[in-house]
């Protein structure tokens, strides 16, 4: 079954030790948070076109294409989710962790005896612009929804860590051992439907100074 939903608006800041920790007093100060439901650790094994990186004019191009990803959550691979974003519409397909270990062993034929949309897309991409396993990464989520009249949902993320390891992606005391030698990042991800009121803004003021805006998605 395919589950869709349309993404809003996103914005992204690199945060210090400090940034982090004055935001996430104020979140949990405004009892948001939604670490039962959102929270907790995420592995995501990105697929990109390496097609489009040795031909001329064919990074624009891959832009405008779907974009796949696998993921599960809380260190547990028996429950993953495959992503397909297009634009600003996201779109999910479930996938068992034998699917997934096929997968990564190379064997997709899987995907097209599946009747699910987001699956056969896949399978189109991994036969035709021939996506390949780009970037593991993993880091710790906490999730806050915040002013749910005006649709924005907050995030703060660290530890995060990344590998190019993919075959390690259902591993994750493995990939555990190995973020010990990186130091991680911390980010804060806001999203919104259409705008951010000021009463909302005030609530992060006190490290918008240092914060640092990111153009690229990390995930």
């Amino acid at each position: 079954m395919e589950n869709a939903q349309l993404n809003g608006h996103e914005l992204r800041y690199a945060l210090t030790p400090g940034d982090y920790q004055a935001i996430r007093g104020r979140l949990l100060a405004a009892g948001t948070a939604e670490t039962e439901r959102g929270g907790g650790w995420v592995h995501t094994l990105g697929f990109a076109s390496y097609i489009n990186k040795a031909l001329p004019g064919r990074d624009r191009e891959e832009r405008m294409e779907s974009c796949f990803s696998l993921r599960y959550y809380n260190n547990d691979p028996a429950f993953l989710m495959l992503e397909r974003r297009e634009g600003r519409t996201t779109s999910t397909a479930m996938v068992t962790e034998a699917e997934c270990r096929a997968l990564l062993a190379g064997e997709t034929d899987w995907l097209a005896e599946r009747h699910d949309p987001v699956l056969r897309d896949f399978h189109t991409g991994l036969t035709e612009r021939m996506l390949l396993p780009r970037l593991l990464l993993f880091y710790h989520r906490e999730s806050y929804s915040l002013l749910e009249d005006y649709g924005i949902w907050v995030a703060l993320d660290t530890d995060i860590s990344v590998s190019l390891q993919h075959e390690d992606f259902l591993d994750p005391e493995l990939l555990a051992r190995e973020a010990v030698a990186q130091t991680g990042r911390s980010l804060l991800e806001i999203s919104y439907t259409d705008t951010i009121p000021d009463r909302f803004l005030c609530l992060l003021e006190e490290a918008a100074p240092r914060r640092q805006m990111l153009v690229d998605r990390y995930l």
